[in-house]
């Protein structure tokens, strides 16, 4: 009678051939001497029970010890808020609603939670209003849209806490979006942008005095800088391709999304638009870049694994080093 082999043995050898294809993977893609090339074979590399969903929309806590997302998890037409240490531990749901929650922010002290969400419209995907979600779970409507089928999306509150950017009409075919400022009590409504052109995605320079967003005025999605006080507009960047979803630090540094490469990376430059390098590279899309709050850390989302449009969440240091992968 022929000697059965250890299954502990097999699993040894599994583990050794499994190791060896890892090795060999990335010593290929380091004999091709092009970065691009490595980081995309060792995007491949993927864990056996890949069971990625669409989490997105990372934004930090004011302490910088939470990242914030919204994710579809549990439904697949329902968004929901989760929270994530940057260390990629204690995942904790905040929502758990029928109606979804998508793009937020948190208060300069952490007790509330700005929000995008479809919760007022008559049916799931009906528009989004802006409201306020506090620590014992009530809402609070912000914005009310003439146009009930409208977006309102992307909030994003001063460091004073008194002010609030967000996108308005944002969503939708040949819409015309627009950069709004309200109070942080949901008064006092001024169209910022107030062009033809799609205007979205605002972002709070550190001194509060001006308005970083992304317009396709100019034919394609370009970065641009308003002045709050003068209504002086900057073009910051200049290129065929489309710069989008602008994130601007405490150290005056924006971080960025572009596909200037021919598929979306992360970028970083200065506040006025020189010295830009690019964070990220592989064949997959990086996208809704955020700082952390003491600027040496960027969290985004990356369609790095399984099925197109199944996104995670990943951290990486404003250098381009030490990129990890947070939500699973």
């Amino acid at each position: 009678m022929l000697k059965q082999k250890s299954p502990i043995i097999w699993i040894s050898k599994s583990l050794l051939i499994q190791k060896a294809y890892i090795v060999l993977t990335l010593l290929i893609a380091l004999m091709a001497c092009n970065k691009k090339q490595f980081m995309e074979a060792r995007s491949m590399i993927r864990p056996a029970n890949d069971t990625s969903v669409y989490d997105t929309a990372p934004r930090w806590s004011p302490d910088g010890k939470k990242i914030l997302f919204y994710t579809y998890r549990h439904d697949s037409l329902g968004a929901e808020l989760y929270t994530i240490t940057p260390n990629g531990t204690d995942l904790n749901r905040i929502t758990s609603t029928y109606p979804n929650e998508w793009w937020s922010d948190y208060s300069p002290h952490g007790d509330l939670i700005y929000i995008s969400s479809d919760r007022d419209k008559s049916e799931r995907y009906g528009g989004s209003e802006i409201y306020t979600l506090s620590s014992s779970g009530a809402y609070t409507r912000l914005t009310f849209s003439a146009d009930t089928s409208s977006f309102n999306i992307y909030p994003r509150i001063s460091s004073d806490g008194e002010q609030l950017l967000y996108c308005a009409n944002c969503i939708g075919k040949d819409v015309n979006s627009e950069i709004y400022l309200i109070s942080a009590a949901g008064e006092n409504p001024i169209n910022l942008t107030n062009d033809t052109a799609s205007d979205r995605y605002g972002s709070w320079s550190p001194n509060g005095k001006q308005v970083l967003f992304e317009s396709n005025r100019s034919g394609n999605f370009e970065l641009y800088v308003l002045s709050l006080e003068t209504k002086e507009l900057r073009q910051l960047t200049f290129n065929e391709s489309n710069d989008i979803q602008g994130d601007w630090s405490s150290n005056n540094e924006i971080v960025f999304s572009s596909n200037r490469d021919g598929d979306y990376e992360i970028y970083v430059m200065k506040s006025d638009g020189t010295n830009v390098r690019q964070l990220t590279f592989n064949k997959d899309k990086d996208f809704w870049p955020s700082w952390s709050p003491d600027g040496t850390h960027i969290a985004f989302s990356a369609y790095r694994r399984g099925k197109k449009n199944k996104a995670d969440v990943y951290l990486i240091q404003s250098d381009g080093d030490s990129e990890k992968l947070l939500s699973l």
